[in-house]
């Protein structure tokens, strides 16, 4: 397949190019700096902006499918306002390249994610969970409600754990903070989550743009959900570092933005059953607890 993948210099589109391209598919990969594509080397990059839909809509025509894992950047403090930003530039992004797919007949794959569902305390989550979002997850359960509204629209949707790797949120929130000697477990972290190795999401990713069927959506998950605070601990120790205190939530919003934290502190435990059995997924790193320790090694 020749297919599209947006934000292909970002943690989450990279890796499904480079999945992408190692698969043998053709890339044509939407970024806004090519040199920042390390891990889409191969792939025909593209500059274009997620609120200017002429610079990529026209791309639409060129390929077999659509994968779409931008999301906009946002500096400093995870406010209400900075996230609308957020959401009304996935919105754009979103109506413009399902409306192109559903007129010329090509397959949209839309990322979603772990806090569309809000928190589930004890509850296992599953694709027929109905969507409550917790503050970070509105703008996707927005779209997934308008392309849920599309119905001859061939739409896939993927909703992945938490997504872990050298580099992303968990480098950042995690393993950066470790070694600043600045990282806490935000609350009490009895609250469950469940994680994916990027690179295990990639290939859900393509298993979703040739395998899954029409209006499918998967919950991508590995195999062992964790506490908060085991998954700190875990990440503290493969860091050197001792164990950690606690972030008060309420402090933790000063920091943070009271919109993150709020998401941060919900419970997803998710069972991926479904794209083990339609998409014949399998991860290769099927528990964090084994993994931290070498994705904290390649982290930079």
């Amino acid at each position: 397949m020749r297919v599209l993948i947006t934000g292909a210099s970002g943690f989450v589109g990279g890796a499904v190019a480079a999945a992408a391209l190692e698969a043998g598919h053709d890339v044509v990969g939407l970024v806004r700096d090519p040199a920042r594509a390390t891990r889409a080397a191969g792939a025909d990059l593209r500059r274009g902006d997620m609120l200017e839909p002429a610079s990529y809509v026209p791309l639409v025509g060129e390929v077999d499918a659509v994968v779409h894992a931008a999301q906009l950047a946002v500096d400093g403090r995870l406010t209400r306002r900075r996230a609308e930003r957020v959401f009304a530039a996935d919105g754009v992004m979103t109506t413009a390249l399902a409306d192109a797919c559903r007129e010329q007949q090509k397959r949209f794959v839309y990322t979603a994610g772990c806090f569309d569902w809000g928190d589930r305390g004890e509850v296992w989550i599953d694709e027929d969970t109905p969507l409550d979002p917790s503050p970070m997850g509105v703008g996707h359960a927005r779209q997934a409600a308008a392309l849920d509204a599309m119905p001859d629209l061939d739409a896939v949707r993927v909703a992945p754990g938490f997504v872990y790797g050298p580099g992303g949120l968990f480098k950042q929130a995690f393993v950066d903070q470790a070694r600043a000697g600045r990282l806490r477990c935000l609350g009490r972290g009895t609250n469950w989550w469940s994680c994916v190795h990027v690179d295990d999401l990639a290939t859900a990713y393509l298993g979703a743009l040739t395998d899954a069927p029409p209006r499918a959506a998967y919950a991508v998950a590995d195999e062992e959900p964790l506490r908060l605070r085991e998954l700190t601990d875990l990440t503290a120790a493969a860091c050197g570092v001792g164990p950690v205190g606690t972030l008060p939530p309420a402090l933790g919003a000063l920091f943070l933005g009271g919109t993150l934290t709020a998401s941060l502190t919900t419970s997803f435990r998710i069972d991926p059953r479904r794209a083990r059995e339609e998409l014949g997924w399998r991860p290769r790193h099927p528990r964090f607890r084994d993994e931290v320790g070498q994705v904290v090694a390649a982290t930079p």
